[in-house]
């Protein structure tokens, strides 16, 4: 098989895609053709060039600081910089590219990092020396601040505490004239904007685009129209039209939009050297194998079998433990989706004895069409049972990525909650306070009234009154409003506690799920409250604001309620009705 692979050239072209290819591998001192064509330009790289413009003008001895996590774009866009910047706003920089690495095999990283620094001490900063960019994680930025070499950077460590830099909030980065130090956390540009329209997938949309755009600078393409379309195979290719169903601006929407909702839903972190592996696997299988599909040819049976195995509407969910992010794919698979729709067209489906028009139907603008809806094809279609049932799981998904992706009430309104809240429109998040009360009464068996359950026993039920008072928590910093690329990924709700105490809860995607559930009268499980304990212990705090210490109200088994009231000189006892 691999002497075969070598043999495609397209697959070897798609092939530095991977993750494994030499390609994904950023050398600062090297930019070649490939990572040239492939740049696409994002907000952090503008606002880093907006930085550095206002550093060369300063004439200030300045420290860069690019902070984020393993392979999110810091070294490409140095190496760019250093190469193909026009502006050569680099040019009289010293680059330190990475910082977890030590300089000789009997020193640390952080100790290599205090030599590196020197110039940077506190005792030096009035000092010359060269502006110098530093491209750090933030674990080992975290790690030096901490250091015993720590007391000789106080100012620094102070700028990096002020800046926000190594906590979750959006920080300012922007230009402080007083200051020696600059930074650009990465951390804080997402991989898609947010509006409150939803979500905007542009970047991911871009590189799927570089791949599948139908130019002659486009190196994967160029090499498709040389190679695949003079091959034998061409015809009844797997990868080949794939390739071709993938050129579609519609269908790459809709791929980018689900990677966004991965990342949302599923706390997937994503880099651009993921994502460009992810295009590879949507378009050639494990499974893909030149000479095993020329013997295929004969048998129509056989070949289909095979052929419907290794078609992006497959493998987008069903490329079992490929990568972590292909698993998680089946979670959003078109067919876990149930409707009364889709099981009548279901049964439609099974029923028929023919299914050619369907076949016909929901294939026509794809390049399968001229091998699946051929008559042979059609009718091993209808006759096998397998290969039917395999074709109405292809038939829904084909649709689903045609019609585009669905939009889920929930998924909607967090999109927008999210959006006001990163926004700083305080008031507009009345309907996430909303579904955390009503949710915290639905989890405590509360009433309308407000009283939460504390007990059952014998037959009756203590409950205490409780009052979430909203109160306005600080929003992350914003520089624009319209359409956010800087923002934190989740909303944070205060309440009111005991001595002027507020009371936080953090909502992901996952808890807002949980809540709207609750919301509709769903009763919690052992798992719910496994996977959220944070919630439990939100609830376990609100509960300790309430009139446990004043009043508590008795429910009987028979519907008798009365109420025990703390008084001055003893408790007073009510029968309510």
């Amino acid at each position: 098989m691999g002497d075969v692979m070598k043999n495609c050239k397209f697959i070897n072209e798609l092939n530095r895609l991977r993750k494994s290819s030499s390609d994904s591998i950023d050398n600062v001192e090297k930019f070649d053709q490939f990572k040239s064509y492939m740049h696409v330009v994002r907000k952090m790289e503008e606002d880093l060039k907006g930085l550095l413009r206002k550093v060369n003008a300063s004439g200030k001895k300045t420290l860069v600081l690019l902070c984020g996590s393993a392979g999110d774009g810091k070294s490409h866009l140095l190496s760019y910089l250093k190469n193909l910047d026009e502006e050569h706003l680099i040019d009289d920089y010293f680059v330190y590219n990475d910082a977890t690495e030590s300089s000789a095999p009997s020193k640390t990283a952080i100790e290599t990092l205090n030599e590196f620094l020197s110039d940077y001490r506190d005792e030096n900063l009035a000092s010359l020396g060269q502006n110098v960019i530093l491209a750090i994680n933030l674990g080992v930025l975290s790690n030096f601040i901490d250091s015993k070499y720590a007391d000789h950077f106080c100012t620094l460590r102070k700028y990096i505490e002020n800046s926000d830099i190594l906590t979750s909030r959006v920080n300012n980065n922007e230009y402080d004239c007083e200051s020696n130090f600059q930074h650009i956390s990465f951390s804080d540009y997402n991989l898609y904007s947010l509006s409150a329209e939803g979500i905007h997938a542009d970047y991911i949309e871009k590189l799927l685009e570089k791949v599948f755009i139908a130019d002659e600078e486009n190196l994967f393409y160029k090499t498709y129209s040389k190679e695949c379309l003079n091959c034998s195979l061409a015809k009844k290719c797997p990868v080949k039209l794939n390739y071709d169903y993938m050129k579609d601006k519609k269908r790459q929407r809709f791929v980018a939009e689900l990677l966004v909702k991965t990342i949302i839903q599923d706390k997937m972190i994503l880099t651009t050297r993921e994502i460009l592996n992810f295009i590879y696997d949507i378009i050639v299988s494990p499974r893909f194998s030149v000479n095993h599909f020329h013997n295929l040819c004969i048998d129509n049976s056989a070949y289909l079998k095979e052929f419907v195995k290794q078609i992006t509407p497959v493998l987008l969910f069903e490329s079992a433990d490929i990568t972590a992010l292909m698993n998680m794919l089946k979670r959003h698979d078109p067919l876990l989706l149930r409707s009364e729709e889709a099981d009548e067209a279901a049964v439609s489906y099974y029923v028929s004895s023919n299914v050619s028009q369907e076949i016909k139907r929901v294939f026509e603008n794809s390049p399968y069409y001229s091998v699946i809806c051929d008559d042979n094809m059609l009718e091993k279609i209808n006759t096998d049972k397998t290969i039917k049932a395999n074709f109405y799981s292809l038939v829904a998904r084909m649709e689903t990525l045609d019609k585009g992706m669905a939009s889920e009430e929930t998924y909607k309104n967090y999109l927008q909650d999210l959006y006001w809240y990163n926004s700083g429109m305080f008031r507009k998040l009345n309907r996430v306070y909303a579904l955390v009360e009503k949710a915290v009464m639905q989890w405590c068996n509360g009433d309308e009234e407000g009283n939460c359950c504390l007990e059952k026993r014998g037959g009756f039920s203590l409950y205490e009154k409780i009052e979430m008072v909203p109160k306005a928590e600080n929003v992350p910093y914003l520089e624009e409003k319209e359409e956010l690329q800087r923002f934190i990924p989740s909303i944070t709700v205060a309440f009111e506690g005991k001595n002027e105490e507020k009371i936080k809860l953090d909502i992901d995607y996952s808890l807002y799920e949980l809540l709207d559930k609750l919301n509709r009268g769903y009763i919690q499980t052992a798992n719910d409250r496994n996977n959220h304990a944070e919630f439990i212990s939100f609830i376990n705090r609100i509960l300790q604001t309430g009139s446990l210490d004043k009043t508590l109200t008795i429910l009987s088994g028979n519907g008798t309620k009365a109420s025990i009231a703390k008084r001055m000189f003893g408790y007073k006892f009510k029968v309510v009705k």
